[in-house]
């Protein structure tokens, strides 16, 4: 075989290599799902792998990002490793600090309030807490800590030291009412004709 048709050779079996490796590699948006559906199925260990792999595969995503921020969720509500979680939004917020992890902490306990998942709300408005100790918003997720122990759980032992906690260290919050409303009311059922 002349050295042409090796060159030759060599060349058609590196581009076969390449297509082969393009074809199989998977979009993000069907990692993404991927991920979710292995989430929605409880194959909490197949979901870290999947996120993993979207970070790695594609490094330089506007979806890198929210892959990070969704990891976290699964360590912390699904592995129940805080430090874990903790260390990969830290990792995010070093990688990308535009991105708005505070407010992607309230969306989440929101909709884990929503979900009847009182408890992830609770540790996700604990997140808020620790990472931004200097934030207008730790009082809002103060209070909606308590409202969480008091609405959902119906702990008012719990739901009591925060609400009092909080007026003690928000004197001057718009909230403060709402606290001291809550607080005079735990355990009671609304008397519907006296609310205006």
């Amino acid at each position: 075989m002349k050295v042409k048709d090796q060159i030759l050779l060599i060349g058609i079996l590196s581009g076969l290599i390449i297509l082969i490796s393009n074809c199989s590699k998977k979009s993000e948006q069907v990692l993404f799902q991927e991920a979710q559906k292995a989430l929605e199925e409880n194959r909490v260990e197949e979901t870290v792998k999947i996120y993993n792999q979207l970070i790695r595969t594609y490094p330089k995503s506007p979806n890198v990002p929210k892959a990070y921020f969704s990891l976290g969720v699964v360590y912390l509500g699904h592995l129940n490793d805080q430090s874990k979680a903790e260390e990969v939004w830290k990792k995010l917020l070093k990688k990308y600090p535009q991105f708005n992890l505070e407010k992607e902490f309230f969306d989440y306990a929101q909709k884990a309030q929503d979900e009847e998942n009182p408890e992830f709300a609770i540790k996700l408005y604990d997140e808020i807490l620790d990472f931004f100790p200097e934030s207008p918003n730790r009082e809002k997720a103060f209070f909606l800590k308590g409202f969480v122990y008091s609405e959902q759980l119906k702990d008012y032992t719990k739901a009591k030291e925060i609400y009092e906690k909080f007026i003690k260290d928000y004197p001057e919050s718009e909230l403060k009412d709402d606290a001291e409303f809550m607080l005079e009311n735990l355990g009671k059922e609304p008397d519907w004709g006296k609310i205006k």
